[in-house]
């Protein structure tokens, strides 16, 4: 086998079920991952238990990973039960952000998302990461005031149009 073909199968991304023993790892992960947008570590110590992720809510199913050359490299979660659900993670590594990977998992979440029967998944995004959800083709639809002068976007996408 020659070398370019070799590069090509080192670099493929394996989208997977999550597995209950990796919640620390992704926990890591997902706190790495909010730190890349420069906020401060007391803000980031205060929402350590919005940012952690527990072998319970991996084991429900709906968590799967991106790993890249055995290594994790991102995840999202979906939440709910049809036919509207929630969007609850999509984080990645800070060294692939801006690579495709986001959308990559955004792509998979939708699928996944309209295959087990949701019509909506709705989300609360970090301010910095809303222009990427608007460019998946998820809306606008409100925001929340989650502390004090802090308000998250509320979006939302449509995975599955009802039959008429």
């Amino acid at each position: 086998m020659d070398d370019e073909g070799d590069t090509a199968a080192v670099n493929e991304i394996i989208l997977r079920a999550a597995e209950p023993g990796e919640a620390d790892a992704l926990t890591a992960l997902t706190r790495r991952s909010k730190a890349y947008w420069g906020y401060p570590q007391a803000m980031l110590d205060r929402w350590a238990e919005m940012l952690t992720i527990s072998s319970a809510t991996i084991r429900d199913g709906r968590v799967v990973v991106a790993e890249r050359d055995g290594v994790l490299a991102g995840y999202y979660h979906i939440s709910g039960e049809p036919p509207h659900g929630e969007l609850a993670d999509l984080f990645l590594e800070p060294e692939v952000i801006g690579t495709g990977l986001g959308r990559k998992l955004w792509e998979h979440a939708v699928e996944s998302a309209c295959s087990a029967g949701f019509h909506t998944l709705t989300l609360e995004s970090d301010p910095h990461a809303e222009a990427f959800y608007l460019r998946m083709g998820a809306e606008r639809v409100g925001e929340r005031e989650v502390a004090p002068g802090r308000w998250l976007p509320i979006l939302r996408a449509t995975v599955n149009m009802p039959a008429s």
